[in-house]
């Protein structure tokens, strides 16, 4: 059995990195709670010398409460000089409180027998029972929209040039409902063998199925045909063990979070644009009045649960390893393998209405859930298509492992790899969303050869092409190179020294634009994936290769009653390197505002509010006594 808990609390402060763009403290806020506790239990048995049993319970458990320091709404000032930064104040915006709950159940079974060779036969079944209740606000009272409808949050706000008036403001976010409670059963049964034909070769064959059913606040789904099959071998060469060659293929099943069921299953109603006249935000624009480049001006979204495709699959890819270990000396073993992936289905929401259906005001926000695809519904008329998510990732390691033998050991790897696609997956990390199965990769369409010209024709100046978000390229995430290696040394008189040092090439740099319908900044890139931008260490296709060295030390001092007591210290990023891992890839600033230039575009870091590291963590040292009895 074992008990773990980390409760905390945060004191008011700067919690965001935004909050530091504050010319006051409007943007602090406390942490009331935070953190989780965790329970385990576990029995093991054995029923008679060929059969075990392995049983456990388990219980996971953690909460977020956030208070903001100052309940008003929070303002970005884009009507500012050109190329100057936006004037960032008010409160601090979105935040959300949430408690989150998993309880798991797990049971395997193992048994042994002979028969044409030596079966070690495997069963048993994973059940986890989840629960997140969240609730979504945004800091600042309630707005009056010019329906009449009133929010039960505060709202982002955007000030916004204007030829006519000026500037005007434009609410961003607000929210119409907030609280979401969403639970998840997910059931795992699986079965496999591991057969052993003579001394030579080893077979191991097995089939796992996943069920998963989400349940929002007002819908549910359930994915229940997820058969996942498994095989895999290992032959010894030349039967001393010294040389194996193996080979592993497996279907991998994801398991998407509750994120899904609070905004697609749930209530998500939200505006994404209400403007007005005035900064109280009493005197909205009335519809058809051009002002803030638009003539609409409320619009909402996420009104009802999406619509989810009834035949839909579950999100998995296929994974094959191949490779070969060779014991070149005694404890020393030599390998290489290769490793490739391939997707099968994703789960993602998809628009019907291209970005040029919205241009000429004949579309309407509707989504749906499904594994999207180049056959997938569009609507009619304008040419336009969706196309087949592609992740493929192909890589090769070779590797050099030393255990531990005359004092000293040592791990090394270098891996070449390569990922190529148009989906990253539940993570989209060039721009930073997190809403696994609902990105908005595939909310348009992206074949639409009349959008371009649609938006030249109605005067909207934009510089993404939705084209290039279909099209294959280096994803995010594609590092071609890397190196790891890992080493120690325990001196004679019980001084052990060990050291680390990991290495990774740069990732793929590609501008990004905003969504002209939408606004939201960093949706659609301008060029191909991976072609660069101008940079403020000149123009770069990837950032820079990244290396870290760091350094382990400890010592132990025996008691005179049996214990020891053992000195550590450990120093992250030993010559304190700050190489720039990430570069501003917006050229345009939101949410809201397509063809306002980001003053910021291609300088150290990720976005405007710096939510990502944008250079390496600096030197970092740790001291610690461990006491062992």
């Amino acid at each position: 059995m074992s008990v773990f808990g980390d409760p905390g609390t945060g004191d008011a402060g700067p919690q965001r990195p935004i909050a530091l763009l504050n010319q006051d403290t409007s943007k602090f806020s406390e942490i009331s709670e935070f953190g989780g506790h965790n329970q385990s239990v576990r029995w093991n048995g054995i029923i008679t010398p060929s059969w075990f049993v392995e049983a456990s319970f388990s219980r996971a458990q953690n909460d977020f409460v956030e208070a903001p320091a100052a309940d008003v709404w929070s303002f970005v000032d884009n009507a500012v000089p050109v190329n100057q930064p936006q004037a960032i104040s008010g409160g601090i915006g979105f935040f959300e409180d949430f408690d989150n709950e998993n309880l798991q159940y797990q049971v395997k079974s193992t048994y042994l027998f002979h028969g044409g060779g030596e079966h070690q036969i495997k069963g048993g079944f994973i059940f986890e029972d989840i629960s997140f209740d969240t609730v979504t606000e945004r800091s600042g009272p309630p707005i009056t929209l010019a329906d009449g409808q009133q929010t039960i949050t505060g709202a982002q706000v955007n000030i916004i040039p204007d030829p006519t008036f000026g500037q005007i403001f434009r609410v961003v976010r607000a929210n119409l409902s907030n609280v979401n409670d969403t639970t998840q059963d997910y059931l795992s049964l699986f079965v496999q063998d591991q057969w052993r034909v003579g001394n030579r070769l080893t077979v191991i064959g097995g089939l796992r199925w996943d069920r998963q059913k989400l349940e929002g606040l007002f819908e549910d789904f359930t994915w229940d045909e997820n058969f996942a099959p498994r095989i895999g071998g290992t032959v010894d060469l030349l039967g001393d063990g010294r040389v194996k060659v193996s080979g592993n293929f497996g279907r991998y099943y994801a398991k998407i979070p509750n994120d899904i069921a609070v905004r697609s299953l749930g209530a998500d109603a939200g505006v994404t644009r209400a403007d007005y006249f005035d900064a109280a935000l009493t005197q909205p624009i009335p519809d058809g009045i051009e002002a803030g480049n638009q003539t609409v001006h409320l619009q909402f979204a996420g009104l009802e649960p999406a619509q989810f495709d009834p035949d839909m699959n579950g999100a998995s890819f296929d994974e094959g390893v191949v490779g070969v270990e060779y014991e070149a000396l005694p404890g020393l073993n030599l390998g290489v393998r290769y490793i490739g992936r391939r997707l099968n289905d994703v789960v993602e929401d998809i628009g019907f209405s291209p970005l040029s259906a919205f241009l000429l005001g004949s579309a309407s926000v509707e989504f749906l859930v499904t594994n999207p695809s180049a056959d997938s519904p569009v609507d009619p008329g304008l040419d336009a298509s969706h196309v087949d998510p592609v992740r493929d990732y192909d890589a090769v390691e070779v590797t050099a492992d030393k255990r531990f033998g005359d004092n000293w050991r040592l791990q090394t790897s270098y891996r070449w790899g390569k990922l190529e696609g148009n989906y990253e997956g539940f993570f989209r990390n060039d721009n930073g969303q997190s809403d696994p199965g609902i990105t908005s990769l595939f909310d348009f369409p992206p074949i639409d050869p009349a959008f371009l010209t649609l938006a030249e024709d109605a005067g909207i100046s934009v510089r993404g092409n939705p084209r290039f978000l279909g099209e294959v390229g280096p994803l995010p995430n594609d590092r071609r190179h890397q190196f790891k290696a890992f080493g120690s040394y325990v001196f004679p008189f019980g001084l052990n020294l060990g050291g680390g040092v990991i290495a990774s090439s740069g990732v793929p740099l590609t501008p990004l634009a905003s969504n002209p319908v939408f606004g939201n900044d960093s949706e659609i890139p301008e060029v191909p994936r991976g072609s660069g931008f101008q940079t403020v260490d000149g123009f770069k296709e990837r950032t820079e290769t990244a290396y870290t060295i760091d350094f382990h030390t400890d010592y132990a001092f025996r008691l005179p009653t049996g214990q020891r007591i053992t000195a550590i210290l450990d120093i992250f990023n030993l010559f304190d390197i700050d190489r720039v891992i990430a570069y501003d890839p917006r050229t345009e600033l939101g949410p809201g505002e397509p063809g306002l230039e980001n003053p910021d575009f291609g300088a150290a870091g990720s976005d405007g509010n710096q939510t990502l590291a944008a250079i390496q963590e600096p030197f970092q040292a740790r001291i610690g006594v461990r006491f062992e009895f």
